[in-house]
């Protein structure tokens, strides 16, 4: 296994402006092993996809620190890539508990992470500005006394579809970068000329969030954009357990078992999942 130190810095390589380097989002082992025998570059794990596989909603506090971490590790052992943490708005309002989970990510060998400003109370859901700010200062802080070449990212999670909706992501993205994160991320940003426009104003990699319904720019046109990094949050996901609901809802309602036809294709026209996965010499 490559060291954590290798893994950082290789992941680091990565983030040139406008390579659009896909960083796909496994949310067990078996999914890692999937993706590592697929040769992506990278890979992420996701809150959403985790939450699932334990039974809960995402994004309300029911997965802490050491659980995420945890998960993480499980993941990092799974691959030879670089991984990259979700590590929603860093299980914490302070400063000091970000700083808490950055460390804790070095500690765990992921390569870098994301910091959201989302802070779970629906009544007031982003963080004030100044606070955010510090947020970051503190995770970069924190990442830059063990490990200068982690990745952070920090993430703005409000709507982009207005003009004054763009104007605050690029408030906040050039905030971040400006207290020190290496990667900047608008999960809600998808149009190619809002996209073009926080390229402009903003001077760090940028993250897109490729893994979802009705988004139809290629890796190619994203690089030509300025996109450094492609990720595809719980999409992966999303689809794996759509699946699933779908054959058992054949099954019970249409009292047929057709639904398993959908699980086998002719030789040679798909990637053969077990084939990633370990097994006895």
């Amino acid at each position: 296994m490559p060291t954590a130190a290798y893994r950082r810095a290789a992941f680091k390589a990565l983030h040139e402006k406008g390579r659009a380097f896909l960083m796909p989002n496994p949310f067990d082992i078996g999914t890692a092993r999937i993706l590592d025998g697929m040769r992506f570059d990278a890979m992420a794990t996701s809150s959403a996809g985790y939450a699932w596989t334990r039974g809960v909603r995402d994004a309300e506090g029911l997965i802490g620190r050491d659980q995420a971490l945890s998960h993480a590790a499980e993941i990092i052992g799974a691959t030879t890539l670089p991984v990259n943490g979700d590590l929603e708005n860093g299980f914490g309002d302070s400063p000091e508990e970000v700083a808490e989970t950055v460390r804790g990510a070095i500690e765990t060998g992921l390569a870098g992470c994301s910091i959201e400003d989302y802070t779970t109370d629906p009544a007031h859901p982003y963080y004030d500005l100044d606070l955010a700010v510090d947020r970051i200062k503190a995770a970069v802080e924190a990442k830059n006394s063990l490990a200068p070449d982690f990745v952070l990212t920090a993430r703005s999670e409000g709507p982009v579809k207005s003009d004054r909706d763009l104007e605050e992501t690029i408030k906040r993205l050039s905030a971040f970068a400006e207290a020190g994160a290496d990667c900047v991320y608008a999960p809600e940003l998808k149009e190619r000329n809002h996209i073009v426009q926080i390229v402009a104003n903003v001077d760090k990699p940028l993250n897109i969030l490729g893994g979802r319904k009705n988004f139809h720019l290629t890796r190619k046109e994203l690089g030509d954009l300025g996109v450094a990094r492609v990720s595809i949050g719980p999409g992966l996901a999303r689809i794996a357990f759509k699946a699933f609901t779908d054959a058992a809802e054949d099954m019970k309602d249409g009292g047929s078992f057709g639904c398993f036809d959908r699980a086998e294709a002719p030789a040679g026209t798909e990637v053969d999942f077990e084939s990633f996965m370990k097994a006895r010499l």
